[in-house]
């Protein structure tokens, strides 16, 4: 049985520098089915064999002097055609001429750029690319081998200089299941198995237009597999690609990255994959074009994206998004948007935004937290995080903005929304940071000289934002036979900041040493108000009463009861009494 099938309306539309058009005829043997088959294979566009927008008739009026992003939008408008491309590879406000035209959008599409470009299409968007290159096959061969499998082999070579092309991304476009890449004589082999009855061969490279086998097979039963769901991701700064990254290079290997350098952000949807390392898949060397529902890795896997669950029992790489859930049993590496659940025994990695929860041992990362929460018992990074709460045992570090901070140890940011908690606050501007110590740049910074009822001279720094701040303290008792030396530390905040009068509150505990340095366990904690008056742009005098619990320095046995007095504390029970303190305030 003979089939010859002509592809001459692709080839007219793509490529009208093939100079010829080969035809290689095989003789399978096929038991109980057939004796002879014909196989044709024909060039032409990946794009125009999957989709058909680009074989669109249009009609569009003459423009002049009118710019790409004007031309853009009237073919978004009346032919619902959306693109995608890199934003330093199209100038749109470059004006240009085209003359009236009716005929294919593609025709049209390489008037206007110029035949430089290359146009691949996916199920929403037309993809535009750089490709001054072309790129031919002189040779091919097919082999039968074992369990229903067959090898494809053959030779790319440059089309202008016939010269060998090595690193080319081979694969099976018509399933999307096989790759390889070839050599440095341009030699490749698909090893494929259940082979359809129309199989595309398809080639990619950097530089390089697109280009497709067709390879048509007949058979007794004609069977049609289902077509693929494509989709292609535009990374708006190529900074932040898997494959530029160092988690990306340790966990990819150098043929990986080749590949996802040649093929771009193409992917392909599929129901599920497993994967025993990144290389040994059931997708095989495609598998991180592949965006699955389910993803089960057994010690780790590579995928371009998940849009359910992906399990693993080491680490999970994505070069794309994960929307979803994903648990790893030490790391989570995604070059897209996160959107869901994330956790990892040591670090979950988002070079992009997070709009879910990073829940992670040591380390969360991400660029930018549009809603979410990272938590961990070490470190969080993000870039922005002006939606985002960070909590962590150790660090949280937002390099600009952040919604709220939470840490054991040290929080960073520029600017904070919310409230910082932790020992140690640093940023530029946050008007809410409680800790030990706080560094604000644009807040308030204030040293103090006081004098209170227990004759004790203190000086006080107080550093913070615009309502709350930190007070860190050091003193000596003037006359008193049991202590000699105190050091405060608490938090305050300012009530109401005029010109001429301020009013403050703060919450200080204070604890007590004698002449030797030695620690007294008899403490004291006061909860004050602040009137001050300013004298001039940086002094303040102010007298502050005070309500405060002391613990008694000599007490009686059977005493164990809790006394008030109106001032100063007794020496032989607990009180809560009431005080004072006078003093001079720096404003820095």
């Amino acid at each position: 049985m003979t089939s010859i099938i002509l592809n001459k309306h692709s080839m007219s539309k793509y490529y009208d520098f093939i100079k010829r058009l080969k035809i290689v005829i095989y003789i399978v043997r096929k038991s109980k089915l057939f004796a002879v088959s014909t196989l044709v294979m024909c060039f032409s566009s990946l794009s125009a064999d999957a989709q058909n927008r680009l074989s669109d008739n249009i009609q569009l009026p003459k423009f002049e002097g009118a710019t790409l992003r004007a031309i853009f939008d009237v073919l978004k408008q009346e032919q619902s055609v959306f693109f995608s491309y890199n934003s330093q590879l199209l100038n749109l406000d470059e004006e240009v001429n085209v003359d009236r035209y009716q005929g294919l959008l593609v025709g049209y599409l390489e008037k206007l750029l110029g035949e430089k470009y290359s146009f691949k299409e996916t199920n929403s968007h037309i993809i535009i690319t750089y490709a001054p290159q072309r790129m031919d096959v002189s040779t091919v061969d097919m082999d039968t081998i074992k369990n229903n499998r067959t090898k494809i082999s053959g030779y790319v070579k440059d089309i202008r200089t016939n010269m060998p092309v090595k690193f080319v991304t081979v694969y099976d476009g018509t399933a999307y299941q096989f790759s390889t890449l070839t050599d440095k004589s341009g030699y490749f082999e698909l090893d494929v198995k259940s082979l359809e009855p129309t199989f595309t061969i398809a080639m990619s490279k950097e530089n390089y237009r697109d280009t497709a086998l067709v390879l048509l097979l007949p058979v007794e039963v004609s069977r049609k597999g289902k077509e693929r769901k494509t989709g292609y991701y535009h990374a708006s700064d190529s900074s932040k690609m898997i494959s530029n990254t160092a988690f990306g290079r340790f966990f990819t290997s150098s043929r990986q990255r080749v590949q996802n350098l040649n093929l771009g952000g193409f992917f392909v949807y599929s129901p599920f994959q497993i994967s025993m390392t990144p290389g040994l898949s059931t997708h095989g060397f495609f598998n991180s074009q592949i965006v699955n529902k389910f993803s089960l890795n057994i010690i780790g896997g590579y995928t371009a994206g998940v849009t359910g669950t992906e399990l693993a029992g080491a680490f999970n790489v994505n070069q794309f998004d994960m929307q979803g859930v994903q648990f790893a049993g030490l790391f989570n590496v995604v070059g897209g948007d996160v959107r869901g659940f994330q956790a990892a025994g040591v670090s979950n990695v988002g070079l992009n935004k997070l709009s879910g929860i990073q829940l992670a041992g040591i380390w969360n990362s991400i660029d930018t937290v549009t809603s979410g929460i990272q938590l961990t018992g070490g470190i969080n990074l993000a870039s922005n995080a002006e939606r985002g709460i960070q909590l962590a045992g150790a660090m949280n570090l937002a390099k600009s903005e952040v919604g709220s901070q939470l840490a054991g140890g040290i929080n960073i940011a520029r600017k904070v929304h919310g409230v910082q908690l932790a020992v140690i606050n640093i940023a530029d501007s946050s008007d809410y940071p409680i800790g030990v110590f706080n560094w604000i740049k644009n807040g308030s910074r204030q040293l103090s000289l006081g004098f209170d009822e227990s004759k004790f001279m203190g000086l006080s720094f107080r550093s913070g934002g615009r309502v709350m701040y930190s007070v860190l303290g050091i003193g000596t008792y003037l006359n008193d036979g049991y202590f000699k030396y105190g050091i405060e530390a608490g938090i305050g905040a300012h009530l109401i900041q005029r010109t001429r009068v301020t009013l403050s509150t703060e919450l200080v505990h204070r604890t007590h040493f004698d002449e030797d340095l030695k620690y007294n366990d008899t403490n004291r904690s006061s909860l004050r108000i602040i009137p001050a008056i300013n004298l001039s742009r940086h002094l303040q005098v102010y007298a502050a009463p005070s309500l405060t619990y002391s613990e008694a320095i000599h007490p009686e046995l059977g005493n164990k009861g809790l006394i008030w007095k109106i001032w100063g504390a007794d020496q032989r029970r607990n009180t809560f009494h009431g005080g004072g303190t006078v003093g001079l305030t720096y404003r820095f």
